[in-house]
């Protein structure tokens, strides 16, 4: 790492959970940001938070009236000039998620739609953070890597979920969303790492996180949801689940 990219990172490396390593794998990373129109802001506050964090490339996926690319790109490399930013069309199909993702390290998806994103993640081996704010909570279901499965199929009708909110819920759902897909680069699977561990860490279950923004909402709520989506053939369970 750079001098000058050390430096940047300084109060980040300090922290042991990161280290040098670790702000070295979040540099060499390449994290897919995918929201459609009215998750926009909740996208953009997770676009930037990753950005200053020192990701190395962001891959914006967008759909049909969300923030126009060359503002969001030029408001990301002003936090972080050395932050590469990929644009791309909002993925039909699931062919087309597989092709917007390939690359990819991680992606973060505004919303908790059904399409054929989680599968197509499951077909390439990545892990995902998906993000909902609604008026009264966030929501935050995270999911480690599992895969690369080739016979995962991407055949699934897409379903909205339940509506995501542009306010200052978005705002805190991002924060969230951006703390937990570092959390994650910092701690992908590597080939150097014993096989047993590589293993532990793909079978751990999703993460869902319920934050209650009601002043009595009471703690954030976490439950541990078993998910081994890869199929029978490659030694998973095909344990799936529904998220709208």
């Amino acid at each position: 790492m750079e001098l000058g990219a050390a430096q940047r990172y300084l109060r980040q490396i300090a922290l042991p959970e990161i280290g040098p390593d670790g702000q070295r794998r979040i540099s060499h990373a390449t994290v897919a940001i995918a929201a459609e129109a009215d998750d926009d802001l909740l996208a953009e506050v997770a676009a930037r938070y990753l950005a200053a964090a020192g990701v190395g490339t962001l891959r914006l996926l967008g759909g049909e009236g969300t923030r126009a690319p060359a503002a969001l790109a030029a408001a990301l490399r002003a936090s972080n000039p050395d932050v590469v930013i990929e644009a791309r069309a909002w993925p039909e199909g699931g062919d087309a998620w597989v092709v917007a993702l390939d690359g990819a390290d991680l992606v973060v998806r505004a919303g908790f739609d059904d399409d054929p994103m989680l599968r197509a993640t499951v077909r390439l081996g990545i892990p995902a953070v998906l993000l909902r704010a609604l008026d009264d909570r966030v929501e935050m279901l995270s999911l480690r890597e599992q895969g690369p499965c080739p016979h995962v199929d991407l055949a699934i009708p897409p379903r909205r979920a339940e509506g995501v909110s542009a306010g200052a819920t978005a705002v805190v759902a991002a924060t969230v969303g951006a703390s937990e897909a570092l959390w994650l680069l910092v701690r992908r699977t590597d080939a150097s790492e014993p096989a047993t561990e590589r293993r532990r860490r793909k079978n751990a279950p999703a993460r869902h996180l319920v934050l209650s923004l009601l002043p009595d909402g009471g703690a954030p709520r976490v439950q541990e949801i078993p998910w081994a989506p890869e199929c029978f053939a490659c030694g998973g369970a095909s344990v799936e689940m529904v998220l709208s």
